[in-house]
């Protein structure tokens, strides 16, 4: 081979191997280890969510939760009908799917999809729409293992699985009742007047409560009986304002379920009173025990049937008798 020949081939074989790196570069290129290219989600600019997940079956409405975005508010479809999506709730959703754009890459092996949930039998569906069109799609899933909190999300057709931090779980919830409401009673302490604890199926056996008395400017609950005005136990009326304060649901009674119940005459009720003029109405909370040990609680002020944990309810709808203050507490003179 001529001098000149050779120098051609060396020049071809430089020329491939400068194509093979570039080659190499551009497939390390797609191997980011940063998720970017995303189209914008934010919620100003998405107008639909849909949530979904195989895990209650094809046939059960908590398999799939669609909201959507009317103007400014968000709204939740459910079995009645739409209803306003819990703003907290909310917040916290784009706070993580703020950061899928940077989401730092944790998986390209399709075998880790599903120990890590994200497959498509196990993993969450979450589609971000615009209009009629897709803006993006991902499968998610969380991890609560030791004190590591973060979800995962693989983009539809890609195998690569990222991370972000996740502060809160369920943050993409496909049950529709995970959107709703789920405070029960929200009144502060300075806009109670007075709290009536009745039990209507006990001979309508009813007391009240003052929470907002102050002995020697410290803070003292009394409870005015018909021939008398006495101390409360203040650990109990301490229970009562903390529910009073904030009550959270730990979930809804189906439609038809809430529909057939009646509240006619509860197993026991509170009335909270709020001060005149205060913007908080009054408000009634009714409660029925179920066979499981919870409790159906509505408020009279809401459509809602709620549920309630036993153990909550039974921390403060008592009767009379855990409302007294404990002898043994008295200061002998």
């Amino acid at each position: 081979m001529k001098g000149r020949e050779v120098g051609y081939v060396l020049l071809a074989l430089i020329i491939l191997g400068v194509a093979g790196v570039v080659v190499k570069l551009v497939d390390v290129g797609n191997n980011d280890q940063t998720l970017t290219g995303l189209l914008p989600l934010h919620s100003d600019v998405i107008d639909g969510i849909t949530i979904r997940t195989t895990e209650f079956g094809p046939d059960s409405s908590k398999g799939t939760a669609k909201l959507n975005r009317l103007g400014d508010s968000w709204s939740i479809g459910t079995e009645s009908g739409s209803q306003a999506a819990f703003q907290p709730y909310l917040d916290r959703m784009w706070e993580v799917v703020s950061r899928f754009e940077g989401a730092q890459l944790i998986s390209t092996n399709t075998s880790n999809h599903k120990k890590m949930s994200i497959d498509d039998q196990t993993g969450i569906e979450v589609i971000f729409m615009l209009g009629a069109s897709v803006q993006e799609k991902f499968t998610v899933s969380s991890d609560w293992s030791g004190d590591i909190r973060h979800c995962f999300l693989r983009r539809a057709g890609n195998d690569y699985v990222y991370t972000v931090p996740c502060q809160y779980d369920d943050i993409f919830n496909s049950d529709p009742n995970g959107w709703r409401n789920p405070i029960i009673i929200r009144i502060p302490l300075e806009e109670i007047n007075l709290v009536t604890i009745r039990f209507p199926k006990q001979n309508n056996e009813f007391f009240n409560i003052d929470l907002n008395g102050k002995t020697n400017g410290v803070w003292t609950p009394f409870l005015l009986l018909p021939d008398s005005t006495q101390y409360a136990n203040p650990y109990t009326a301490e229970t009562l304002l903390k529910a009073i304060n904030t009550l959270i649901a730990s979930g809804f009674a189906e439609d038809e379920e809430g529909s057939n119940i009646n509240f006619d005459i509860p197993d026991a009720s509170i009335l909270v009173k709020t001060r005149e003029g205060s913007q908080i109405p009054t408000q009634r909370m009714l409660f029925i025990k179920r066979d499981d040990g919870n409790y159906y609680v509505k408020n009279t002020n809401r459509a809602d049937v709620f549920v309630l944990d036993g153990e909550i309810v039974e921390g403060f709808v008592l009767p009379l008798d855990s409302y007294l203050f404990p002898e043994e507490s008295l200061i002998q003179q």
